[in-house]
């Protein structure tokens, strides 16, 4: 009971802004409805207050005409007897007589007549109870001053007055007195009020009637459109709305499908980037993206995975059934890799090169190369025994700056890093056998101890002047529980 008083209290407070609140809170098809409503109203009201009095001003035009003949008539006819009555009162009865044929004649509104002297006393009326006394003076002097037809009006009557004038010198000799009922009058007016009043009602019904069924087709397409929105911001873009009408919301229905079938298209064209260029397109919201902008120089660690005697499988085997092969592997070595805070740069044939940022990032990736070579050994066991295919993979690692940018023309870049850091985990790669991972000895140090490494004879390679020094990561005898800890399922 306390919460809705103070709501009452509030919407007393606020009646502008919670009426606002209340009406902005309907539907789309009550707002019509309520527009259309309010629209017939106002036509209504402004229709009626054009016409009606224009209809009361010829109603009172007509009634004075009608009783200006009506009481001009009745002067001329009772104006002999009133003035002969000065001498012959015995002329006086005819009066009476002649208000009750006027009344007789059944003239619609007349309620009442009275014809008074020239002193103001009654001399004959229809309703003897309402006139049982003289004129009062001061209409009286009112009357003898005006030679035309005047007119009075209370709450239920109009009453036109007339000197009754006898002889060619205009003497008034009486006065006349007719009132009419205004009740009936404007009965006219009243039947097209209620006649305005019934048509503006059935305007109302029928126009809110229509407008709430158009409009709940129309809201029925903005639902449907509102739906498919909220299950694309939720990330299902197998959506389709299907364009009802020609208008604007059927075209607004195709622009959300063409936008739909777009955001489709760039999620798919996004597969075929890697995250790392994605993340750098997000970044820059979308700006324009130019091939001769400077790279940043970053520290990174770079993993190299290549399939072993890959050439020799794909020449006994059929081209679909290896793509799907290498498919499986680099599916496997992805998921691992992202797993480990890592970011797959690119797939080159049957080798996949990996990035790895960050202040753990030597630990991650050789995380990554120990749970790939791990997870493969694993999955080809499972495939061995099945009598499938196999496939082995030989990891080089390498750690140190390179330089991260967009690298390309103008129509076709990619965003990758370069530097002598890719070409020796690259040549690392190339030198590891099946199930190897090998590093820069250097990089093998940075690792504190943590895994056991064979120190290999060091290697020469193209463009430096030094051997490089080289290891290998032994994983073998690492615990059980580390290996279950980092193996995703295969």
């Amino acid at each position: 009971m306390l919460k809705w008083l103070e709501k009452l209290r509030a919407y007393l407070r606020h009646p502008l802004e919670a009426t606002n609140d209340f009406f902005s809170s309907l539907e789309i098809k009550f707002k019509l409805s309520i527009n259309i409503a309010i629209i017939v109203i106002a036509v209504v009201l402004l229709f009626s207050a054009l016409i009606l009095p224009i209809q009361h001003r010829e109603l009172e035009e007509a009634t004075r005409e009608t009783c200006t003949v009506l009481i001009k008539k009745l002067s001329q006819i009772v104006a002999d007897p009133l003035l002969d009555s000065v001498l012959e009162p015995r002329r006086l009865p005819e009066i009476p007589l002649e208000v009750t044929r006027t009344m007789q004649m059944n003239i619609k509104g007349l309620e009442y007549i009275v014809i008074f002297d020239h002193n103001g006393k009654v001399v004959g009326t229809s309703d003897t109870q309402r006139f049982k006394w003289p004129m009062r003076p001061e209409r009286l002097a009112t009357l003898s001053h005006n030679a035309d037809i005047s007119m009075q009006q209370d709450e239920f009557y109009y009453e036109f007055s007339y000197p009754v004038t006898a002889t060619k010198e205009k003497v008034i000799v009486g006065y006349a007195c007719v009132g009419f009922s205004k009740k009936i009058l404007t009965q006219p007016l009243v039947r097209i009020q209620r006649l305005i009043l019934s048509m503006a009602v059935l305007v109302i019904v029928v126009s809110v009637w229509g407008i709430y069924f158009f409009a709940r087709k129309i809201v029925g397409e903005i639902h449907a459109l509102a739906d498919a929105a909220r299950k694309v911001g939720d990330g299902n873009l197998d959506v389709y709305v299907t364009p009802r009408s020609k208008d604007e919301l059927g075209r607004l229905a195709r622009e959300f499908n063409n936008m739909v079938t777009h955001l489709r298209e760039k999620l798919q064209m996004q597969k075929f980037l890697s995250k790392l260029t994605v993340e750098m397109i997000q970044e820059r919201g979308g700006d324009r993206v130019e091939p001769y902008e400077e790279g940043d120089r970053r520290q990174v660690t770079i993993l190299f995975s290549d399939i072993r005697n890959f050439s020799a499988i794909a020449e006994d085997s059929e081209p679909e059934l290896v793509v799907k092969l290498v498919n499986i592997y680099f599916d496997l070595q992805t998921r691992i890799i992202e797993a480990n805070r890592g970011v797959v740069d690119k797939f080159m044939g049957d080798q996949i090169m990996a990035i790895f940022q960050g202040p753990a990032m030597v630990e991650n990736a050789v995380s990554a190369a120990i749970d790939i070579q791990r997870s493969v050994k694993k999955l080809n066991r499972q495939r061995s025994a099945a009598g499938e295919i196999t496939f082995d993979l030989g990891i080089g690692l390498n750690q140190g700056f390179a330089v991260m940018g967009n690298m390309g023309s103008r129509n076709r870049m990619d965003y990758t890093v370069v530097g002598d850091v890719v070409n020796i985990a690259n040549r690392l790669c190339s030198l590891a056998r099946s199930g190897q991972i090998i590093t820069e000895y250097n990089f093998a140090r940075m690792l504190n101890g943590n895994y056991n490494i064979t120190r290999l004879d060091a290697i020469m390679v193209k463009g430096r002047s030094k051997p490089v020094e080289i290891s290998e990561i032994v994983y073998e005898h690492e615990r059980a529980a580390k290996e279950a800890t980092h193996s995703p399922n295969v």
